[in-house]
Order: structure tokens, then C-alpha cells, then sequence
């Protein structure tokens, strides 16, 4: 990458925020993205975590932050301006991580420092007061109350979207902190009704009885969504939300809110989306940049299956697997 490239990117600024109310306790954290140019907040962030500390809080809003700049502008100049010494000294390499929970994080969040690097941007740490975090760290005690906040605010982010989560696997208020893990099988919506049966008889197998079922509001992902949850004992909730529909590139901001509602809530379920639907589910797990959003082959009626685990941590179990329709 030449010097001449490495200047055109943009300057950001990220602000970022956790708390614990005991320490482990009720945690969550807040981040946004501004323009220090101009002061614009470009995306706020914020998300419930159930109990953790303090520390993994701070991390947590640190990642989020640098996921949010990678939507931006993967090659950004980013200066991330945090109240915690503790992750500004070890994001710096000043400070020695001693505990598990920390070193894990901080190769998150260096891992996406290094993609921000290799596509020409920067990215270094600065301390600040408390007094002058002020606006992340309203975002973090928002995230603490339970509530979960998304929002872009700028159109280079997006669209303009403001999404609150809620019930889960809707886009309107937010659930309460997780409580357990999520195990989430993502259904691609087939072309036909052809398909159908091997969907929900692969669907019953994996999940069992009494999962959870949501699906997209168009005619056929509707009727794969009943089919397959009449076949383990439950009803399916079918809204727009799943529908991956909403503006802009990349990942689909209603459908992201829609699955964290879902990770909010823990427990089995089954999503019956659009091939946007499935891809921004994967992209908010890896942390997939816009521009390779793409890039992951899914096919018609194929099935996904995505883990969260207590600690917030996430794993795609596999993608795309078709063998049910041969």
C-alpha cells in the first residue's frame, strides 16, 4: 500500500464505553463512530452482555467500535478515545494481559485494528477523562438497562436506519440481558415449495421439538416457516424483519437487530430468510467488511446454523450445507 493511498482515507473517531453494575455484574457496553471533522456521531452502539465485569465490558465496546469503522471506511484513520488506562495501555503495548478473558479480547479487537491497517488505514488509542466520554458512557448505562440500541445516523454508514431491539426476533425495543446461549439454525429461503419437506424434516433433526421459529413476511418463506414449525410443536412469527429488504449495501441492519434480539433471549431457534438475511447474520458474527459481504456462497433452501455462548462469544457451527435436497 503506497503512502498516495494511505492518505485519501477519512478521519474517525471512536468513542467507547462499558460498565458492570457489581463488577461482574449487569454489564453492557456503548460506542460510536463520529466525524471529527465535523463532530457528526456517524453510528451509536449499544448492547446488553448479562454478567460480566467491568474490563470485558471496556473490550467489548472497543470491538464494536472497530467493527462499526470497518463499515464505514476499512481504510480509516481511526483514533479510539476511551476512559479505561487498562485497555488503552494494552492496546497500546504498554500494559502485560495477564487474564484469559482479556488476552482473547484484545486479539479481537487487534485483529481488527490489523484489517483497518492492511486496508490502509490506522489506528491508535488515546486516554480521556470520564467527564469527556460522556456520550458512550450514556450509551453503556442505556445498554445496562437492557436495552439495545443500532443506529446509523449518517448515509455514509447507510441509510439512516435506527434500530432499537425488542421481542425477540423483532426490530422495536430490547429484551432483557441473555441469560443463556443461542443456538440458531438460518434457513434460506427456497425458490418453490419443492424443497420444502427436506427442509423441515433436516430442520426437526437438528433442532427438536419446541424450537422458536421466525421467518420473512414474503408468500414462500411464510410457508416454510409453518411447515417447519409444525413439525416441532411450536408456531412461527413472520414479520419484515427477517426479510432482508432494508436499504443501503452489505449487511441488512433490520435483519441484524432481528438476530441480536434472538442472542438477547438464548435459547433454539429457526430463521427463515432471504440469502441478505443469512449473509447478515454471518457478516455480524465474523465481522465481515462490506465490500466481501458477497463473498459466501449460499445456496436455495440450504441451511446455516450459528452458536452464541453466555460470554457473548459466537461460532458458526457450518454454512451452507445442501445435503437434505439431494
Amino acid at each position: 500500500m503506497s503512502a498516495a493511498s494511505r492518505a485519501v482515507g477519512r478521519r474517525l473517531v471512536v468513542e467507547a464505553d462499558g460498565g458492570s453494575r457489581g463488577n461482574p455484574g449487569v454489564a453492557g457496553y456503548g460506542a460510536l463512530v463520529r466525524d471529527p471533522a465535523t463532530g457528526a456521531v456517524l453510528v451509536e452502539l449499544a448492547e446488553p452482555l448479562g454478567k460480566q465485569s467491568n474490563n470485558v465490558a471496556e473490550y467489548s465496546g472497543l470491538i464494536a467500535g472497530l467493527r462499526a469503522v470497518l463499515d464505514i471506511d476499512a481504510g480509516a484513520a481511526v483514533r479510539v478515545r476511551m476512559d479505561s488506562k487498562l485497555v488503552v495501555e494494552q492496546m497500546s503495548g504498554r500494559w502485560k494481559i495477564k487474564h484469559e478473558d482479556m488476552r482473547r479480547l484484545a486479539l479481537e479487537a487487534r485483529d481488527l485494528c490489523a484489517r483497518i491497517s492492511d486496508s490502509g488505514g490506522s489506528v491508535d488509542f488515546e486516554w480521556i477523562p470520564r467527564e469527556r466520554n460522556k456520550d458512550a458512557d450514556a450509551l453503556s448505562n442505556v445498554a445496562m438497562d437492557g436495552k439495545r440500541v443500532h443506529r446509523v445516523l449518517v448515509g455514509d454508514a447507510g441509510e439512516g436506519t435506527d434500530a432499537t431491539a425488542g421481542e425477540p426476533g423483532s426490530a422495536t425495543e430490547a429484551p432483557s440481558t441473555p441469560t443463556r446461549p443461542l443456538r440458531l439454525l438460518l434457513v434460506q429461503t427456497p425458490h418453490d415449495d419443492g424443497p420444502t419437506a427436506a427442509i423441515t424434516d433436516a430442520a426437526r433433526r437438528l433442532v427438536g421439538a419446541g424450537a422458536a421459529v421466525f421467518g420473512a413476511d414474503d408468500e414462500q418463506s411464510v410457508r416454510v416457516a409453518n411447515a417447519v414449525a409444525a413439525a416441532v410443536g411450536t408456531d412461527a412469527t413472520t414479520t419484515g424483519d427477517w426479510s432482508g429488504r432494508a436499504p443501503g449495501e452489505g449487511g441488512d441492519a433490520t435483519v441484524v437487530t432481528a438476530y441480536r434480539g434472538l442472542v438477547a433471549t438464548g435459547g433454539t431457534a429457526v430463521a427463515v430468510t432471504s440469502r441478505r438475511g443469512v449473509l447478515s447474520v454471518l457478516a455480524d458474527v465474523l465481522g465481515t467488511p462490506v465490500e466481501r459481504f458477497w463473498a459466501l456462497a449460499t445456496a436455495p433452501g440450504s441451511l446455516t446454523a450459528v452458536e452464541v455462548w453466555e460470554d457473548g462469544s459466537a461460532s458458526v457451527a457450518f454454512t451452507n450445507r445442501t445435503d437434505h435436497l439431494a
